[in-house]
């Protein structure tokens, strides 16, 4: 998903990146909750008929979907964002702070989308200057990187 901000201004525009999200993390939480009721009523059930071992495989159902869950969640957030002013491009990666950035001098930037190795592939869009190359939009369906792709070139060359 691509949420682009200040799309009128010439000199300066801003590209926010993130995966599309389709529960938050209460819905994560809510849906956790429910599946290990169920899980739990039921091991409980065979529990209560003398088949205890059950129980602990049901324990680590449940172990395994969280951690499932927290990773899927974790993974969702995490997003990307594109500076582009005047004289430089900014690209700032990162959760909930910006772990990774690099910014490259506007006049030197090439967009490049790289078809995939393989039929069936996604491509790759990324930002190169001067020997250093960064990829965008790897969380992108096929047809939002190309959007973006000609949106960037656009920005960056006017």
């Amino acid at each position: 998903m691509i949420a682009a901000q200040c799309p009128g201004n010439r000199l300066r525009s801003h590209y926010v990146i993130r995966p599309n999200r389709s529960l938050s993390w209460h819905g994560v939480l809510v849906f956790f909750a429910a599946a290990a009721t169920v899980t739990l009523t039921v091991a409980l059930m065979f529990a209560a008929q003398g088949a205890w071992m059950i129980l602990p495989f049901a324990g680590l159902e449940l172990i395994a979907l969280a951690a499932c869950l927290y990773i899927c969640a974790r993974k969702n957030n995490e997003q990307e964002v594109i500076h582009i002013d005047q004289d430089s491009v900014k690209i700032e990666k990162g959760r909930n702070k910006v772990r990774h950035c690099v910014e490259f001098q506007r006049h030197w930037v090439q967009i490049r989308l790289a078809k995939g190795q393989l039929p069936g592939y996604p491509s790759r869009l990324t930002i190169c200057s001067m020997g250093r190359e960064v990829e965008i939009g790897s969380a992108l369906l096929e047809a939002e990187r190309i959007s973006l792709a000609s949106e960037l070139r656009q920005k960056i060359t006017n």
